[in-house]
């Protein structure tokens, strides 16, 4: 049911068409609904800033040679009309200019109108509005202009329509259905576009992606197109290089366990088989073999247990002042006594007793493990040094050997399991192969810094550092 429900949810292609359409739909209704609700209101604005304007820029130019032709100029260019009289006295105005669509005109009875609106205006901060209805303005402005010396009163009535012509608003609307046209034309055909432009890098990744889960990881993402898919395709990519690397790992990982369990395993099952099958075989030398390849098998299993537990964060350390020093010297005896008969010399430089805050079990692995992993790989000398250093507050404890070295670009990944510089799986002479490993989640865990310094040819050195616990923490 789930699959069903995933399968019948609209593609990132169809999502990103329709939310284009969608947006281009409401556009087109707000312009239409703006047209249709303030296209009278707008209109209205204009015209009262044109009556202003003209009634401005006519006193402005008053007493200019041309100025009844300014006048007629001014008031096509914003299509009102106006009128301008000259106050002779109380009701005697005489007529300066008036086009034909003009609201005041000479006609009889009009002097006294006229003159009432000459005092209005003059009371009212030199203007006065009679008329703002509508469907018209009248705006009424009066100013004092010097011809001659002799000042004279002067008024200018502009008056306009404020209802769009019915020609004008039938044009209007029929180019918004001409553009709302286009516009929805315009935007299917970008939307198409550019839902695919976006969708397609995506189902790439998708079907690449679901390769990934059929432990396929040669795939490979392209990392073009929008920046938010570029660096998707990055991370995709990245983690592709992990996986296969984990892949890898864990393939190995699981080749070295089963030569490991293998050949211990075969050692018990032919000593025991053949000490069923030949009484005399019955030897303690043969016993030991079984007791010793058990051992081994017992160590496996145990330090694969460690490694996980330390891994996963399970591994509680307990912290108390321990001597490190003495546990370095002790190591080292019990390795003395193991490898005499192996003529191994093993070395430890000391020069003070330095105590430590540290889990002592899990201190003894470290420099176990560190020592073990020495002896392994060693020069002809079969010589090990084990070097205690004190800087200032922090002690540091080395593990040299005069091996063959390791290349610095192979030094970083000597920490992993089961990691051989070689890749060819051999068993050491002591230990599981997971020294290492162990080493470092442990000095992890304890907040330590450690680290290893090799050069081929001149074997390596191994080190890790703590810091000393004074007298009185003790």
């Amino acid at each position: 049911m789930k699959t069903r429900g995933k399968r019948n949810k609209p593609s990132i292609n169809l999502q990103i068409f329709i939310s284009m359409i969608a947006l281009s739909l409401i556009i087109i209704a707000l312009i239409w609904t703006f047209q249709m609700m303030f296209t009278k209101a707008i209109f209205k604005t204009v015209k009262e800033r044109a009556v202003d304007k003209t009634a401005t820029d006519i006193i402005d130019n008053a007493g200019n040679a041309s100025w009844e032709s300014y006048i007629a100029k001014k008031t096509s260019d914003h299509d009102v009309s106006a009128a301008v009289f000259e106050y002779k006295s109380v009701g005697s105005i005489e007529k300066i200019y008036a086009d034909e669509d003009a609201t005041i005109t000479e006609s009889q009875g009009n002097e006294e109108m006229l003159s009432a609106w000459f005092y209005s205006a003059y009371a009212n901060d030199w203007e006065f509005t009679p008329v703002k209805s509508s469907s018209e303005i009248v705006f009424v402005r009066v100013f004092e202009h010097t011809v001659d010396t002799t000042p004279s009163w002067y008024m200018v009535i502009v008056n306009t329509e404020v209802t769009p012509p019915s020609g004008t608003l039938l044009a209007i609307r029929s180019l918004l259905v001409a553009l709302s046209i286009t516009c929805l034309i315009v935007s299917v055909i970008v939307s198409f576009f550019l839902s695919r432009s976006i969708s397609l890098p995506v189902s790439k990744m998708s079907k690449k992606a679901k390769s990934l889960t059929l432990y396929d990881y040669d795939v490979s993402f392209d990392e073009k197109g929008p920046r938010e898919i570029a660096e998707l395709a990055v991370a995709l990519n990245s983690a592709t290089a992990e996986l296969k690397k984990l892949s890898d790992t864990q393939k190995e990982l699981i080749a070295n366990i089963s030569h490991d369990l293998r050949t211990p395993l075969t050692m018990i099952s032919g000593y025991s088989e053949v000490m069923r099958d030949f009484p005399d075989e019955r030897s303690p030398e043969n016993m030991q073999i079984i007791i010793d390849e058990t051992a081994r098998l017992n160590s496996l299993v145990n330090d694969l247990l460690t490694v996980s537990k330390l891994q996963s964060g399970s591994q509680v350390m307990n912290l108390k002042a321990v001597s490190i020093t003495k546990a370095v010297q002790d190591t080292v005896k019990r390795y003395e006594k193991l490898l005499e008969h192996k003529e191994y010399n093993i070395v430890f430089e000391s020069d003070c007793e330095v105590f430590v805050s540290a889990d002592e079990t899990r201190l003894l692995q470290v420099v176990y493990n560190l020592i073990n992993n020495a002896i392994n790989y060693t020069g002809d000398d079969k010589t090990v040094i084990v070097r205690q250093e004190v800087y200032d507050d922090v002690v540091r404890i080395s593990v040299i050997d005069s091996g063959e070295g390791i290349s610095e670009e192979n030094l970083p990944l000597i920490w992993d399991r089961y990691y051989k510089v070689d890749k060819v799986h051999k068993r050491a002479v002591l230990g599981t192969g997971l020294g290492l490993s162990i080493v470092k989640n442990i000095l992890l865990l304890h907040g330590s810094r450690f680290g290893v310094s090799s050069e081929v040819g001149n074997g390596s050195t191994f080190w890790f550092e703590f810091k000393i616990e004074k007298a009185q923490d003790i």
